[in-house]
């Protein structure tokens, strides 16, 4: 186990940086009064970075009227907390759109797995006006980052995995550990705090498969609750599937009643479809 874990952390090494340019933009919007031409100027430098975010921004559920070509235009019909999502979505399409044999997952489920669990973050993040949103989006759309890295070390041992999921009642995650002496959030967090992201966002990531530590802040919690939503509905589903367990006091945390979490599915899949359907099916 102490080979493999070394192995896994080699591995870790391999993975490119967040882009810089996407920091420095995210710096630049934690200033309400952002100036959005300054604020141009740094993203359109990296051309994969401005082609992806416009190409999310035209997506069906912004309800946009008319196409936008141009980081300007974006910037003045969206609000700072709609930039920042689509910001880190565009960065992350670079990273999860390869298959993730191990995990079940072709690149087009797990590029859908993110963003359906970064539309379910930014809805509910909306609902219950959580004061520092754009630490949700981020661990949302990143969740999962760390099943990269695994990914080639699950593959090997997915069977024994499966049976102590199936014959011992662990949850997926459990038996990760069990067989490789980690996990993917685990090692999600590690490469988050690499790139050097806020420890609110690493701690999201860190904590969205534990059931005591997703309860312990409500940015947490929205992670936690997004990921399950979307593999509730099927979205972007791997090997790991439903096998986990949700905390009694979850909503709670969250800052959701029972009685708003139907109307939360509902919308929140509705948005999901309507960027599947305008976005990623073209590209599928």
């Amino acid at each position: 186990m102490v080979k493999v874990l070394e192995y896994v952390f080699e591995e870790l090494n391999t993975v490119p940086n967040f882009p810089e340019t996407a920091f420095r933009a995210l710096r630049m919007l934690e200033d309400e009064n952002v100036n959005f031409q300054d604020l141009a100027k740094v993203i359109r430098y990296d051309a994969t970075i401005t082609a992806n975010f416009l190409k999310l921004v035209n997506s069906a559920y912004i309800g946009l009227r008319r196409k936008v070509e141009s980081l300007a235009q974006a910037f003045a019909l969206l609000g700072l907390n709609q930039i920042r999502f689509f910001l880190v979505a565009a960065c992350a399409g670079q990273y999860l759109n390869r298959a993730l044999h191990g995990y079940g997952l072709s690149p087009y489920e797990v590029w859908l797995h993110s963003l359906g669990s970064g539309v379910f973050a930014e809805l509910i993040a909306e609902k219950v006006k959580i004061k520092n949103p754009d630490h949700v989006f981020t661990a949302a759309l990143l969740h999962d980052i760390g099943k990269l890295v695994l990914d080639l070390f699950v593959g090997g041992e997915l069977e024994v995995i499966r049976e102590l999921v199936k014959d011992e009642g662990l949850t997926f995650m459990e038996a990760e550990i069990m067989v490789l002496g980690t996990d993917h959030a685990v090692i999600g967090a590690e490469l988050l705090r690499r790139w050097g992201f806020p420890q609110e966002t690493i701690f999201a990531v860190r904590a969205h498969h534990d059931e005591d530590w997703m309860v312990q802040n409500q940015a947490a919690a929205i992670v936690a609750l997004s990921n399950m939503l979307t593999n509730l509905l099927g979205i972007g589903m791997g090997a790991d599937g439903l096998s986990y367990r949700v905390p009694p006091k979850l909503l709670k945390v969250v800052g959701l009643k029972d009685r708003e979490l139907f109307s939360v599915i509902t919308e929140g899949f509705k948005r999901y479809q309507n960027l599947k359907e305008n976005l990623l099916s073209k590209a599928h």
